[in-house]
């Protein structure tokens, strides 16, 4: 994701976008041929964008969990590149109208030796779908557009959407990680938040339906996963895979150095920049699935500053930040200029006269004054109304250096900006009580689904007090999010994402766009099946030490 307050909810994995037969579905793959499991595979991810706070997926949202769900959890389709293929289901129908889609799913057992049938996959889909906007707001989008779930016998799933859905909607599929019935519900009850709370790596070893199942847990230090006997699919190649979190990016790249590290998911440029050249490791880039993003809180109700409701004001912030540092600082030159709130790999879906704002200070000046707001002797400007424009802007003590760069930039125009540094930042975003009433900016950071409707979806008003981090809502903009998801023509439904993209981007600036950084692994010479390009279990049983 990920706490939701670093924000890289909503996709993990390196796939881009695919297209799924809608005929007679696909086939299992074919068997492999068993090998001896070979060493353990060790990963590491820094605190700031994979600490795992805990295993429950509907809790957590960094990296370390979208690898754990990935572990422990069955999904029903998972991606190799840009196709979709089978996991827990080895085949799928769907309707003539493109409405309902029907699961079949392999025989398997949880862990714990209970049958896991297509009841778990019902109930948990069914949960998200009633606590979408609470408790399961993480997660939501994985199910964007399914009216209902049901299993008509233990091995059959069917999956109902409100309206025919294009194909590539069916790839957020894979980020569906059916929960074990037997064990979530119980944590279920009420109004569903309480099941926020449940640790299922308090009790180990965790119950699972993946390749792997959980038997030592470290939130700050490293978790085991040792293979699941009771999994569905391919055993896993290897003995073991080690979790292993550090608290900064120049303690993961000596650890890739020292070959202590065989992966490093998700390093970043930072890691990348560290150990290039150095031998037994090689830097994998692909094109960015991650943009950064300055949201400005659109409340009309907000209590303070209303200046900066106004796009003209909006305009002028976006117009003095130096997009072109922000890369070359901040991403060691691994990435590009913030363009959209869509990320470069969904560049199909991204109007083509939809580009960087250019770095103008002068510009921005000329147009806050003509607005009015003139500078006072410290430097900063003041509203006619007599109030000084200076801002907070929440973000994670990580993005120091981001933070610094706009500070600077905006005090070119007269605007000062102040780091909220918060420890809760959902919370610092929607006080109170998921208002947006307080907060002024907030930086936010996703790595992106394959469907550009999921990204979208986080500034619909349904989204209000979860993942919207801009008090963002307009009716006309929901209403089109909804109709873009049964458009099953391409040229229409690309446009509507379009326009969607220029009503937050560039009409009402409710969200700048910062940067997009290149999704860089760092991986250690000498093994074998490590796919970048894959999301799903089969990446991860595929792994084997080199013979």
């Amino acid at each position: 994701m990920i706490t939701t307050r670093r924000a890289s909810l909503l996709w993990c994995g390196l796939a881009i976008l695919a297209t799924v037969a809608t005929a007679c579905g696909n086939s299992t793959p074919a068997a492999q041929t068993p090998q001896a499991a070979s060493g353990i595979l060790s990963v590491g991810v820094t605190a700031s964008l994979g600490k795992l706070t805990s295993l429950n997926p509907l809790a957590d949202n960094l990296y370390g969990s979208w690898i754990a769900r990935q572990l422990i959890y069955p999904a029903l389709v998972q991606l190799d590149g840009t196709e979709l293929k089978p996991a827990w289901a080895s085949s799928w129908e769907v309707s003539g109208d493109a409405r309902v889609y029907t699961f079949h799913l392999q025989p398997g057992t949880w862990s714990d030796g209970k049958p896991m049938t297509a009841h778990d996959a019902a109930w948990t889909a069914t949960f998200i779908l009633e606590h979408a906007d609470k408790a399961a707001g993480l997660v939501s989008f994985a199910l964007e557009g399914v009216k209902s779930v049901k299993a008509t016998d233990d091995r059959t799933l069917v999956m109902t959407y409100t309206e025919p859905v294009a194909d590539t909607v069916l790839t957020l599929l894979a980020n569906f990680h059916v929960l074990p019935k037997h064990v979530y519900e119980p944590h279920a009850g009420g109004d569903g938040s309480k099941i926020l709370a449940f640790k299922p790596e308090d009790k180990l070893p965790v119950v699972a339906g993946g390749p792997f199942t959980v038997t030592e847990f470290q939130s700050d230090g490293t978790t085991i996963f040792e293979p699941n006997k009771g999994y569905y699919g391919s055993a896993p190649r290897v003995q073991a895979v080690g979790l292993r979190v550090f608290q900064n990016d120049e303690g993961l790249a000596q650890a890739l150095r020292a070959g202590d590290v065989i992966w490093g998911y998700g390093g970043g440029s930072a890691v990348a920049a560290s150990v290039k050249g150095a031998p037994g490791v090689e830097v994998v880039t692909s094109p960015s699935q991650e943009v950064a993003l300055l949201n400005i809180n659109s409340n009309p109700k907000k209590s303070g500053n209303p200046e900066l409701l106004n796009p003209k004001v909006r305009e002028a912030v976006s117009l003095a930040i130096d997009r072109g540092e922000l890369v070359e600082v901040a991403l060691n030159g691994y990435g590009k200029p913030g363009r959209s709130l869509l990320a470069p790999f969904l560049d199909s879906w991204i109007p083509a006269d939809l580009q960087p704002d250019p770095h103008d200070p002068a510009r921005a000046n000329a147009i806050l004054d003509e607005l009015g707001y003139k500078k006072g002797a410290d430097g900063v400007r003041v509203t006619p109304e007599g109030d000084r424009m200076a801002y907070s802007v929440v973000v994670w003590e990580e993005i120091t250096r981001v933070a610094e760069i706009l500070q600077k930039n905006l005090a070119a125009i007269g605007i000062e900006l102040k780091p909220d540094i918060a420890a809760d930042y959902t919370a610092a975003v929607t006080s109170p009580d998921g208002k947006y009433l307080d907060f002024d900016m907030a930086f936010s950071y996703w790595t992106e689904a394959p469907d550009p409707g999921g990204m979208l979806r986080i500034y619909s008003c349904s989204s209000w007090g979860s993942v919207n981090f801009a008090g963002y809502c307009d009716k006309d903009f929901d209403s089109l999010l909804t109709k873009q998801r049964g458009m099953l023509d391409r040229a229409e439904r690309t446009a509507a994402i379009g326009t969607l993209q220029k009503m937050l981007v560039s009409q009402s600036r409710a969200v700048l766009p910062l940067y997009h950084a290149e999704t860089v692994h760092v991986v250690a010479k000498g093994w074998n099946g490590i796919d970048t390009d894959r999301f799903g279990p089969d990446l991860w049983t595929q792994i084997s030490r080199g013979q």
